[in-house]
């Protein structure tokens, strides 16, 4: 019974994304989410920027109902910060992408945010980190709470802004999320299913359009998917597995997010040593390198498999072993 709901649910994700699709350009409008070409923004028209919409009024309700009918009574309040702290980070990406918020304020407020949740709720919260790729693990504390904590904080906003510097092509953020949560879902606890499922059927659909050049993430998207799986991340990690001492070990956690987080220390790196802001827009990232050796789609192609391959084999290496 439990299944069908979900499916239904999924079902109704799906098609609620599709219904914002096909009214993407009055919405957008009315939100003044809309992306203008410029000098740096190639695309060659007023664009739709539908993903941090697409969070809110469809898959974040949704994950809410879910929440209410298919979740164990002890997950539930750990789904309700997920949820929350999701659509406080999505509307900071959407305010960005109505005003331009600076760079200070949009990391004071994911800050905020993320901490807000590791305070909260121990699963959302790294408080051990343990790695198998050595016999014995290796496995230490981080001390104290606020270490820990901050420690978590700084990941989730590092993974957040990683992701949103590497929105710059069609197709390649909303194709890394749904890599990820593929990989999530072999590992995740059963109460965290059906989150993970309501996110990728909106990301399948989102895509579709997204490949056509019909609409973009924008900031909203970046930030709050960005946001939902790092949440997710962190409370798979911190779960039990049947076959494995935890769901996720450190360095998979590393391995699935390696290539976005190491270009964007790149950038930043390369960005101040020529005594630019870190937050600067240019032409260096991995997929403008990718794109002018392969073209796109190839270089998208390339892309997924240098940023997903690894990770997928070291979770079949560990499931096997």
């Amino acid at each position: 019974m439990l299944q069908y709901a979900l499916m239904f649910l999924c079902a109704a994700c799906a098609a609620t994304t599709l219904m914002l699709i096909q009214y993407a350009i009055p919405l957008a409008t009315r939100f003044r989410v809309m992306d203008i070409p410029d000098e740096r923004k190639l695309h060659r028209r007023e664009t739709p920027l539908m993903g941090g919409l697409t969070l809110i009024i469809a898959i974040l309700p949704l994950s809410l109902l879910a929440n209410w009918l298919l979740i164990d009574p002890s997950y539930q309040s750990t789904i309700y910060i997920y949820i929350f702290t999701t659509l406080v980070i999505a509307a900071v990406g959407i305010a960005d992408d109505r005003h331009s918020l600076s760079a200070r304020n949009r990391i004071i407020l994911t800050t905020l945010a993320f901490a807000a949740a590791a305070i909260s709720d121990p699963l959302l919260n790294v408080r051990i980190l343990e790695f198998a790729v050595t016999t014995p693990h290796i496995r230490f504390g981080l001390a104290t709470a606020p270490i820990a904590i901050f420690f978590t904080t700084l990941c989730c906003v590092g993974l957040v802004n990683a992701i949103n510097m590497a929105d710059g092509k069609n197709g390649l953020v909303i194709s890394l999320c749904i890599g990820w949560l593929a990989l999530l879902m072999t590992r995740a606890p059963a109460p965290l299913i059906p989150f993970i499922a309501l996110l990728l059927s909106a990301l399948v659909v989102l895509l579709i359009s997204n490949m056509q050049g019909g609409l973009f993430l924008g900031d909203g998207g970046s930030y709050g998917f960005g946001a939902a799986i790092a949440l997710l991340t962190i409370a798979t990690y911190n779960s039990p597995n049947i076959r494995m001492q935890n769901a996720l070990m450190a360095e998979e956690a590393m391995l699935l997010f390696a290539v976005p987080v190491i270009d964007s220390f790149r950038l930043t790196f390369v960005r101040l040593r020529r005594g630019q802001s870190p937050m600067a827009g240019d032409r260096d990232h991995l997929h403008h390198h990718l794109l002018n050796k392969f073209g796109w789609p190839a270089g998208l192609g390339v892309y997924l498999i240098i940023a997903l391959l690894p990770c997928a084999l070291l979770f079949l290496w560990r499931a096997a072993g």
